[in-house]
């Protein structure tokens, strides 16, 4: 163990030398970062983010996309903040470690955990997941760059995760897991294939797919600030609705007040067309299996996965029922509060 944190500490400082010269600092642990190693660093009576990110989800190109969001929103003078990249002292936004890891700081900003708790709330966050979605919706990709993770490649969520180790995992299942969840995996999975909506007709824009309570921040009764963008990509732009909006079925025990709330803030500031609602249970589908892919291959890359994969399977089952049984009070509320008229001109 000690050597482990002796060896810690060794690339904290091969990091912080590409930014500081002769730095004293202290680390502090933080309450997230499960996916990469993560700390507080403070030098000079200042805090921010050190990052080592996991080498099987950040290449360079995500890096250059994840700064460069983040400069555009920073720019765009939103009602959030976002992290934003240091640059090292030889202006890159990160750091290309010795063993070909990469590397990075960024501002550290302060706030705490935002809940749901009520109505108000529930707006906010609405408000929060439709601004960030028609922000994203400005930002102009360059042709032929790095478009980040599409959720709807479910085989390519993870480097370790196709259809063959898909199969085998099932096959070969490293933790007990019902008779029952394994059946409708298998019938989600078949029916996204069989379906015959064609996601392409919908519109295309960079998607957060992690715009959930945990990577946000609140301050004074105010949701101010965006973390985590790991699993940023061009995809269909209802995604970003369609998965807060699973989020907070969950985190309300499926409420129709604080569903309705939110949809309401969310309405607000951003709208879709009545084609995008019926894509609602496809993309549903689509956004669990493609984070139960990905954690298959974090198994594969030797992470404890159990905790996390029978929660988010069980969640997909209780959600997937929900929206069944509640289908025409949500495709209603959507109608009333998110739909695009002639006159309007969100995107």
């Amino acid at each position: 163990m000690m050597k482990r944190q002796e060896s810690m500490n060794c690339n904290f400082d091969e990091i912080i030398s590409h930014y500081f010269k002769n730095a004293d600092y202290t680390l502090e642990a933080v309450p997230f970062g499960l996916t990469n190693t993560t700390k507080v660093i403070e030098i000079n009576k200042q805090r921010f983010i050190i990052r080592i990110y996991n080498s099987h989800i950040k290449t360079i190109d995500g890096l250059e996309l994840e700064s460069q969001v983040t400069a555009f929103l920073h720019k765009a003078k939103a009602s959030f903040k976002v992290p934003i990249f240091l640059h090292t002292c030889n202006g890159e936004d990160y750091v290309v470690m010795r063993d070909g890891s990469l590397a990075a700081m960024t501002t550290f900003l302060e706030g705490k955990l935002p809940q749901l708790s009520d109505m108000d709330k529930a707006v906010k966050f609405g408000r929060l997941v439709g601004e960030f979605s028609f922000r994203m919706s400005e930002f102009l990709m360059k042709k032929g760059a790095y478009m980040g993770i599409s959720f709807h490649k479910m085989y390519n969520i993870h480097p370790l995760t196709n259809r063959d180790s898909v199969k085998s995992f099932f096959a070969n299942l490293p933790f007990e897991l019902t008779a029952e969840r394994c059946t409708f995996y298998q019938a989600m999975i078949t029916e996204i294939d069989n379906s015959h909506l064609d996601l392409e007709v919908l519109p295309q824009q960079l998607v957060h797919h992690d715009l959930l309570i945990y990577n946000l921040l609140g301050e004074s009764g105010k949701i101010t600030g965006v973390l985590d963008f790991d699993f940023m990509g061009m995809d269909a732009a209802f995604m970003e609705l369609t998965i807060s909006l699973n989020h907070i079925i969950q985190e309300s025990s499926g409420s129709l007040d604080l569903i309705e709330a939110f949809l309401q803030g969310y309405g607000n500031v951003r709208k879709h067309s009545s084609i995008e609602f019926g894509y609602l249970r496809l993309l549903t589908q689509i956004y669990f299996v493609a984070v139960l892919h990905f954690y298959i291959g974090q198994h594969y890359a030797g992470a404890a996965i159990e905790s996390p994969f029978t929660f988010m399977i069980d969640q997909f089952e209780r959600n997937i029922s929900w929206l069944a049984e509640h289908d025409v009070q949500i495709q209603q509320l959507l109608h009333k509060y998110v739909m695009e008229t002639n006159t309007d001109h969100s995107k």
